[in-house]
């Protein structure tokens, strides 16, 4: 979507059902799927979806939205109502998968992923490439997350920039670094890319 058009809508929607229902009918696929890659249950998925547009109404109609992408936004507030739920601990619907879900169990980790972790995860058992797994495994959490959002989430530059609350330039200079240490970690020249 525009941004200008989104910051309309945004605007509009304070007093308009309609320009709310424009954004939601927009963005509810794709906030839908960041969530259900990163928890594990159908039904904590759509649950926390719910949570994310109930909060992004409230927030719009408060007046209190800032002048970030919308959708920027509804994905922060989509990743920290994960880390919510997962450190709630509700194991009655639980959130990722386990490190033996995995093509190679690891003994270290026994504990669930949560959040990126399963993006990240699922993105590297997507591409089904050993050296690219292992690299990506490599980077630092920050270099993983934005190439998740980058690639696998298909986050635009203006909802990257407002998701990570950062400049276009400085999520440039990032993404640039990012993609120059998977490069470095995948030509196996380190055992950690910086």
């Amino acid at each position: 979507m525009d941004l200008e058009r989104e910051r309309g809508l945004v605007v509009r929607a304070r007093t308009d059902a309609e320009a709310f229902s424009e954004l939601y009918d927009f963005y509810l696929p794709r906030v839908y799927g960041f969530v259900a890659r990163r928890v594990r249950e159908r039904a904590t998925a759509e649950e926390i979806t719910a949570i994310t547009f109930q909060r992004g109404l409230e927030t719009i109609r408060s007046g209190t939205i800032r002048k970030d992408a919308f959708g920027g936004w509804l994905y922060r507030v989509a990743a920290s109502a994960i880390v919510d739920r997962a450190h709630r601990g509700a194991r009655d619907l639980p959130l990722g998968v386990r490190s033996g879900d995995l093509d190679e169990p690891d003994a270290d980790r026994p504990e669930p992923l949560v959040g990126d972790e399963v993006a990240t995860a699922a993105f590297a058992l997507a591409l089904d490439r050993d050296e690219l797994r292992s690299a990506l495994g490599r980077l630092t959490e920050a270099q993983r997350r934005i190439l998740v959002l980058k690639f696998f989430d298909d986050l635009s530059t203006p909802e990257l920039c407002a998701a990570l609350g950062v400049s276009a330039g400085t999520l440039a200079i990032r993404l640039n670094r990012a993609l120059r240490a998977l490069y470095v970690a995948a030509a196996g020249k380190g055992a950690h890319a910086a």
